[in-house]
């Protein structure tokens, strides 16, 4: 992995904010705060689902939206545009029609968008199986950092000017020395504090073995900094114990973390089948959650099918 791209997801110069038109004023508001802490442009993409078009089967014309309806769309993707260019951030309103998640994969690549920010909904068994949230299909896929609006995400922490506190939960049995070197210069490049925690599963152990067990796991969150770091403040080291995401959660809501960096996997079955810490974390955080791929080790570069990728994208 190289340094600059590190660099370019911690301070991104092009972010894409993926939207229903559904979420409400905190999905904006936490997007243009992070857009303006870099002076990034943000692409505000709406995609229609091919469910949502209807064909004409009188004369075998293709799938198409009726007029009324587009116009609405963009109508009310504009009015969200300008609050962005209101509060000084250059945005392109941009509608495109397919798999969200595909359409939004492409054109990240195809763009090289730095950040993908995107809002989540709450469904559980069927429901989750049927119509898989877009919002958790684009965590698993993207080679970018992605992040995620909850439903219970607050507001207001959408209103400050800068970045005070970054938290980063790590499990140490798969410990990601890239995810560690982005939230470490995300914290070094707006001079904010930042936070390791680790959730230990003390399981069968003893007093001593848990003290041990705690020591050890405070050395090994201490080596994962970066060596040249330069922050501000210390990095904090926070061992606890129970499960992993309530634990997860409390910390977050407790130190008025700003952002929350997790790692994820690609892998779909299980993230659709059970509610996975991640899941639980996303959907229930009070402050955004920053997710990038455990298994990432190297950014993989577009392909040669720009061209292609280009036509199919209708910008508004």
């Amino acid at each position: 992995m190289k340094e600059s791209v590190v660099v370019r997801w911690s301070s991104p110069e092009l972010i894409l904010v993926a939207t229903n038109l559904l979420e409400g004023q905190s999905l904006l508001l936490h997007a243009i705060f992070q857009a303006r802490l870099s002076k990034a442009k943000v692409l505000l993409v709406h995609v229609i689902p091919h469910s949502y078009l209807k064909r004409d089967f009188q004369d075998g014309a293709p799938s198409f939206l009726p007029g009324p309806a587009v116009r609405a769309i963009k109508e009310n993707l504009d009015d969200a545009a300008k609050e962005f260019q209101q509060a000084g951030v250059l945005c392109e309103p941009i509608v495109l029609t397919g798999s969200p998640a595909e359409q939004i994969s492409l054109l990240v690549k195809l763009r090289a968008v730095d950040r993908v920010i995107a809002g989540t909904r709450y469904a559980s068994g069927v429901a989750r199986l049927v119509e898989p949230s877009v919002a958790e299909e684009l965590i698993a896929t993207l080679e970018v950092p992605v992040c995620i609006i909850g439903r219970r995400t607050h507001p207001k922490a959408g209103c400050g000017v800068s970045l005070g506190n970054v938290l980063l939960a790590t499990s140490l049995h798969s410990a990601n020395p890239l995810l560690v070197t982005f939230a470490s210069t995300l914290a070094e490049m707006n001079n904010a504090r930042l936070t390791l925690l680790h959730v230990l599963d003390p399981t069968g152990m003893g007093e001593q073995e848990r003290e041990m067990a705690r020591s050890a796991s405070r050395q090994k969150l201490s080596a994962l900094v970066p060596g040249g770091a330069r922050h501000k403040y210390p990095p904090a080291f926070l061992i606890r114990e129970g499960d992993p995401a309530t634990v997860i959660l409390h910390e977050a809501g407790s130190f008025s973390q700003d952002v929350l960096i997790l790692g994820s996997s690609s892998s779909m079955a299980p993230r659709l089948l059970t509610d996975s810490v991640v899941r639980r974390v996303i959907v229930e955080s009070q402050c955004p959650v920053i997710t990038t791929r455990s298994d990432r080790s190297s950014v993989s570069e577009a392909p040669d099918t720009c061209a292609k990728v280009e036509s199919a994208f209708a910008h508004s």
